[in-house]
């Protein structure tokens, strides 16, 4: 009884342990892309979109290569005909009838409809391909942000330690002055009180970055109890932006997946009215037929027992009037092309505004970022002298709370420029369509 005892004991301890010994995984910026990028849903969704495209493709294809059938067939004649001629009768046709034949059917001329659908086919899937990149970028800027959005969590968290720790230092220095007869209880209590409201912004800021590392997991397909710890900095600038407002526009305009796929659209419609005027043009196609055919009373068929024939001929095929079906539906073409051209403008205007108000934006953050980095620096400059000052005892001890408040603020606001600039550098190059793309070029 003990022995079980004790390895029921061992067995619930191994898995309690197994269980609290799950490694962390230690992840870069580039790991967490690279995870996403293979276990994204949506990306993975895309992809077999194109999957689909390539089969479109194959299936237009086989319009203009040869049909070919085959077919066997066989009759059991119960009861033959029997014709009577003068006096003598005469049966047609034997109890077994077996007949085979081959047909291959070339389409010559089709007015149009194939090499139009054939485009139509390959532009579809130039169209998905051009999906999977946006879906790409997509996936990365989330990601991407969210990462800086972690690193900012953990930033914040740290800001509030170390003002957790100042006002610990500065209720020490208040509680030596007070025993020493230098400051009143109110500046002891005052320092104290300043530790107690602090606390809570360091169990906010823990919280923050459990809620912000739950989201980044989900984002890179990670489950929500893998351990992770990351490793990284805030983007500060790219090599592939320009000062000039115009060229960004103008490399967005370039670059941008959605202005591609219009423009892939706008081509498709037009050559999908080709296909659609085709139904009122002649066609012309080549048939070649061969039948083999063979009768027996008896199920004892042999290869003489078969006879064959073989024909070719042209088939012309003039359409007269559908009554003005075809008519209609090239007209719904035409709107349908002019409504995708009309759309590709608006696209442009839509994507020009996007970029201008990414590039004032980033010049917006990176000014807050160079103001915070010059408001940090004054704030513990005024910090080290209220501490002085104190220590002297010509100071208060609201002198230093208020400087170590701001300091405090300075601090979180800096982190958070820092993570503003990050974001809207991933934001702009997005808009642009670069982002992810080292390669991409100037216009």
């Amino acid at each position: 009884m003990t022995v079980r005892f004790f390895m029921f004991v061992l067995l619930i301890c191994t898995k309690t342990l197994s269980s609290h010994a799950q490694p962390v995984q230690h992840l870069t910026l580039a790991q967490s892309l690279q995870h996403a990028q293979q276990n994204n849903e949506t990306l993975l969704i895309a992809q077999q979109d194109l999957e689909t495209s390539n089969h479109q493709f194959r299936e237009s294809l086989a319009d203009g290569l040869p049909q070919l059938d085959a077919s066997l067939s066989y009759d059991r004649n119960w009861l033959l005909p029997n014709f009577v001629f003068g006096d003598q009768s005469v049966t047609i046709g034997a109890h077994n009838s077996l007949t085979g034949s081959i047909g291959i059917r070339q389409s010559l001329y089709s007015g149009g409809k194939l090499f139009a659908s054939l485009k139509v086919a390959r532009l579809f899937r130039q169209y998905s391909q051009e999906n999977i990149r946006l879906v790409q970028q997509r996936v990365r800027r989330d990601v991407e942000t969210a990462f800086y959005d972690l690193l900012l969590a953990y930033d914040l968290l740290r800001v509030n330690e170390l003002s957790l720790a100042r006002a610990q230092a500065n209720y020490a220095l208040a509680q030596k002055l007070f025993e020493a007869g230098r400051v009143s209880e109110y500046d002891l209590l005052r320092a104290q009180t300043q530790v107690a409201e602090i606390r809570p912004d360091s169990i906010q800021a823990t919280n923050l970055i459990k809620l912000t590392t739950l989201s980044f997991k989900s984002l890179i397909g990670f489950p929500p109890e893998t351990k992770i710890n990351i490793t990284g900095a805030f983007r500060q600038d790219t090599a592939l932006l320009s000062k000039s407002e115009s060229k960004n526009i103008a490399l967005g305009l370039m670059s941008r997946p959605e202005i591609r796929q219009q423009d892939k659209l706008i081509s498709m419609r037009k050559h999908g009215e080709t296909v659609t005027q085709s139904s009122s043009r002649p066609t012309l196609d080549l048939i070649i037929n061969g039948q083999w055919q063979a009768q027996k009373d008896n199920f004892k068929f042999s290869s003489n027992d078969f006879r064959q024939s073989w024909f070719s001929g042209l088939t012309l095929k003039v359409p007269l009037f559908d009554g003005f079906r075809t008519t209609a539906q090239v007209l719904q073409a035409r709107a349908d092309t002019r409504r995708a051209q009309l759309a590709f403008q608006q696209l442009e205007r839509t994507l020009e505004l996007e970029i201008s108000q990414a590039q004032q934006h980033l010049s917006e953050s990176i000014a807050r970022k160079l103001a915070q980095e010059q408001t940090i620096s004054l704030s513990k400059k005024g910090l080290r002298i209220a501490e002085t000052r104190y220590s002297n005892g010509i100071g208060t001890q609201l002198e230093i709370i208020d400087a170590q408040l701001s300091v405090q603020r300075a601090e979180a606001a800096l982190a958070q420029a820092k993570h503003d600039v990050a974001v809207a550098l991933v934001s702009l190059e997005y808009s642009m369509g670069i982002l992810g793309n080292q390669t991409a070029t100037r216009p």
